[in-house]
C-alpha cells in the first residue's frame, strides 16, 4: 500500500492539535476550578429590604411648583422680596401673587435670558436666588 503524504500531513496536524489541547486543558482546568471557587465565596447581593426601598423614594427631590397668579404664602413672600432686592418688584410685600408680581417676574426673566411667561418655576427659581442674577438697573 503506498503512502499518501496528504494523508500522513492531516495525520500529524491532528496528533498536534491533541496534544495543544491536552496542554492546555492542563493549564486551564485549575484556573477553571479556582473561578468556581471564588465564585462559591462571593456573596449573591440581596435585593433591599422594604424600609430601605421606602427611604429611598423619599428621599428623591421633587422639584418645586411652579409660582404663578394665584399663588400665596411665604415662597411668594421670599420671590417678591428677592426681586425687590433686585430693582424689579415695587409692590407691597404680602406673599399674594398678583399682577405686580407677574410683571416683575416677566421683568425678570427677560432681563436673565429666561422664557418670560411669568410663573417662576423651577429654573426662573434657580437664576433667581443665584449670583448670577442680572438686577433690573444692570
Amino acid at each position: 500500500m503506498k503512502k499518501n503524504p496528504k494523508v500522513i500531513a492531516g495525520i500529524i496536524g491532528l496528533m498536534i492539535l491533541a496534544v495543544l489541547a491536552i496542554v492546555l486543558a492542563t493549564y486551564m482546568i485549575p484556573t477553571i476550578s479556582e473561578v468556581r471557587r471564588e465564585a462559591s465565596l462571593t456573596p449573591t447581593p440581596l435585593p433591599p429590604a422594604p424600609d430601605t426601598i421606602r427611604e429611598n423614594v423619599y428621599a428623591v427631590v421633587t422639584p418645586e411648583p411652579a409660582l404663578h397668579n394665584g399663588s400665596q404664602g411665604e415662597k411668594v413672600t421670599k420671590l417678591q422680596e428677592r426681586l425687590q432686592a433686585l430693582g424689579y418688584y415695587e409692590g407691597e410685600v404680602d406673599g399674594q401673587f398678583g399682577p405686580g408680581t407677574r410683571e416683575a417676574v416677566v421683568a425678570f426673566q427677560e432681563r436673565n435670558g429666561l422664557d418670560p411667561d411669568g410663573y417662576a418655576g423651577e429654573e426662573t427659581q434657580k437664576v433667581l436666588y443665584s449670583d448670577l442674577a442680572v438686577p433690573k438697573g444692570n
